[in-house]
């Protein structure tokens, strides 16, 4: 029987390791350096299960998003997952604002988004009275998942399909077929990749992907206390780049979170926005970096979303653009999360899903947002690729 080696138990992970299961490819190993599954990238988000705007026609990720949140959607349903299938919201505040909404609804209607539509300040304020624009497009699709409950009900599908986790097992090297960890040697007929934040340095054990590095960026959230947002509202984001403007989000719990920014952090785990010193060496040395910070734009982001980080009173500002009745007293601290932007040799930042195959191994080296979104349809599509090839 092909023993089948997982690295990196997020929503991913676990996804392609039940999609391998579903398929009987044989014995299934989910490694992961955490004592729980999901610890990270999977459970730091917002929990939004995204419609599929704002994608690229024609990319792995658009179709993968929309599939992947019917999916997602679906799965929640019948696992008995709070899900609330509220819709999304992207206003436009300003006229000028009107010209991007006409471009996302072409860009969902091509990628196939079901019934979009953009709607006036009227139909605004009808469906989402403390939102104020003047018009909005309308993503009935949109909806917010319990993160948590979901990462239990893949974790325990996955045990009962029988897949074994070995937790609190680090990746060390990987020599051929022999995974060496912090629990000792592991031999695998098939390796695949799903180590998110850590999925570059996993790969070049293997001497693949050595033009690509994940340079991480950090997305600070607040929770609005007392706050009666009914859906998701977005600002209209800047199509130059792959990250969402802050938006307002009611969780399944009822809270409402704001978030995130898009922060160049200094540690592919630094949350508390600490510096990880051999972390900023190994990516201000490298050639990505370097290139990168060259782009106009890329310093704009920085900028922009370092001051949001920095200033509760910026962040605020923001905040209250989309919502004007919410007040500075009612913003309490929240937590962050790490996206794990993959950037090429050239400096330019990866926007579709990045997926490598070799001879006995699948590397998944850029599943960033909505990568979460599309968990289960990308699950599907990784494993229908790797049993193709074994």
């Amino acid at each position: 029987m092909k023993h089948f080696l997982i690295i990196g138990s997020g929503v991913v992970g676990m996804a392609v390791a039940r999609a391998l299961a579903l398929r009987k490819a044989g014995k299934i190993t989910l490694l992961d350096k955490e004592s729980f599954p999901g610890k990270h990238a999977s459970s730091r988000n917002s929990g939004v299960i995204h419609s599929g705007i704002n994608q690229k026609p024609g990319s792995l990720k658009a179709e993968m998003c929309v599939r992947g949140s019917r999916l997602l959607r679906e799965y929640c349903r019948g696992h008995h997952v709070p899900v609330s299938e509220c819709g999304t919201l992207v206003v436009a505040r300003r006229e000028e604002e009107t010209a991007v909404l006409e471009r996302l609804l072409d860009l969902g209607n091509q990628c196939g988004v079901p019934d979009l539509r953009i709607i006036d300040s009227s139909e605004l304020k009808q469906r989402e009275p403390l939102a104020q624009g003047v018009a909005a497009l309308l993503s009935p699709t949109g909806a917010a998942v319990d993160i948590e409950a979901l990462l239990r009900a893949l974790a325990e599908e996955d045990r009962k399909l029988g897949i074994h986790f070995g937790l609190d097992t680090e990746v060390i090297n990987i020599d051929g077929h022999t995974v060496v960890t912090s629990q000792g040697p592991v031999h695998a007929d098939y390796i695949v990749n799903c180590a998110g934040a850590h999925a570059d340095r996993i790969a070049h054990f293997m001497d693949v992907g050595m033009e690509f590095r994940i340079i991480p960026f950090r997305g600070d959230y607040l929770e609005v206390k007392d706050c009666d947002v009914r859906t998701m509202i977005y600002q209209v984001p800047d199509l130059c780049f792959p990250f969402l403007s802050v938006h307002l989000t009611r969780e399944t719990d009822g809270r409402v979170i704001a978030g995130p920014t898009a922060t160049l952090s200094f540690g592919r785990e630094a949350y508390r926005k600490e510096w990880d010193l051999r972390e900023m060496l190994g990516m201000f040395g490298s050639r990505q970096f370097r290139r990168l910070v060259f782009h106009p734009e890329f310093l704009r982001l920085c900028i922009k979303n370092g001051i949001l980080s920095l200033s509760k009173v910026a962040f605020y500002r923001e905040i209250k653009t989309l919502v004007p009745c919410v007040e500075y007293r009612q913003l309490r601290p929240f937590r962050s999360g790490i996206r794990a932007q993959i950037v090429n040799s050239k400096g330019e930042m990866v926007t579709d899903m990045l997926v490598v195959h070799k001879d006995f191994s699948t590397h998944v080296l850029n599943a960033v947002s909505p990568g979460f979104t599309c968990s289960l349809a990308f699950a599907e599509h990784i494993a229908d690729q790797i049993l193709s090839r074994s």
